[in-house]
């Protein structure tokens, strides 16, 4: 009994960054509603099952389980990390106005991703499979980079250039 409350605990508070999207919007809450989308997601994997197999220099095969698992952990993190991220950024800058969806509130949210990402990855890549983070973590940033970045382009290209 003692299990189930913590599982219903935790589901309940994990749905809190939804609730909140409800009736609140910043770019991060925006986003990470794009960023599960399967094109989006077999973007970033490719991305970095690339620099995984270049730079952890392990076999294709290596590679894909490794980044989908490291990229698994990222995206169920996520789901907390990035509206949390985002909801920080917004008070970062609430004293400097601009306005929610102002180009400093990106910028900000992009950089939060892809140091979130990196830093997530890497604690994976440490924990199930025994990799060093601090020897990874560059290659892992740039590829975290790469892959957001394309992203982003895709989101604004897909949903704003019509």
């Amino acid at each position: 009994m003692k299990n189930i409350k913590s599982v219903i605990l935790t589901a309940a508070f994990l749905t809190i960054p939804f609730a909140a999207s409800a009736n609140m919007i910043w770019p991060s809450i925006f986003l990470v509603e794009l960023f599960y989308a399967w094109y989006i997601i077999l973007i970033g994997l490719i991305i970095e099952i690339i620099a995984a197999h270049i730079f952890l220099k392990t076999d294709w095969k290596k590679s894909v389980i490794t980044m989908v698992v490291t990229n698994l952990v990222s995206a169920i993190l996520g789901l907390l990390l990035i509206p949390i991220s985002g909801l920080a950024v917004e008070l970062l800058f609430l004293p400097f106005g601009g306005g929610t969806f102002d180009a400093t509130h990106w910028v900000m949210d992009f950089i939060c991703m892809v140091l979130g990402n990196t830093c997530v990855e890497g604690w994976a890549l440490m924990s199930f499979f025994k990799y060093p983070f601090k020897s990874n973590f560059p290659w892992l940033l740039g590829a975290n980079f790469v892959s957001v970045l394309i992203n982003l382009v895709l989101i604004i290209a897909l949903n704003y250039l019509k």
